[in-house]
């Protein structure tokens, strides 16, 4: 049900991106605001629904959200247990890479965007390196 709540929120931050122009939104307790222009021109910008290779269970699936502001990204995953902000954000072309943390360890997540898909690996301590897929879910085009 929270999935379902959060995914529903960030389904609404980027509706009323594309009918409004601009849009504010929460992440890393910092007001975001993007506008319709900064975020078309951009592949990563979205919502993606994706799947982790023999992830431990409640980490196998998950949302992520990716939104720029002032030519910096942020990055929020949602997962059944909350959502977690991603840290040390470095976008190159259609490529993301970024660390959270999940139950105190850094996991260090490399994606990349080819159209409505995104392919990647996660690579934590404990868990070695897992690979990740997913499909865009919430695209602001």
């Amino acid at each position: 049900m929270k999935n379902l709540v959060q995914k529903i929120g960030s389904v609404f931050v980027l509706t009323a991106l594309m009918i409004s122009g601009t849009v504010e939104a929460s992440i890393n307790s910092e007001k975001v605001s993007i506008t319709k222009s900064a975020v078309v021109k951009d592949n990563l910008i979205g919502g993606w629904e994706y799947t982790v290779e023999g992830a431990p269970e409640g980490y196998e699936s998950g949302f992520l959200l990716i939104v720029k502001q002032n030519g910096a990204y942020k990055v929020q995953v949602q997962l059944s247990g909350g959502a977690v902000n991603g840290d040390d954000v470095v976008v190159k072309g259609n490529n993301i890479t970024f660390n959270i943390t999940v139950e105190g360890e850094t996991v260090k997540v490399d994606l990349n965007a080819k159209g409505s898909k995104i392919t990647g690996t996660s690579t934590s301590p404990t868990n070695g390196t897992m690979n990740i897929t997913g499909v865009k879910s919430i695209s602001p085009q």
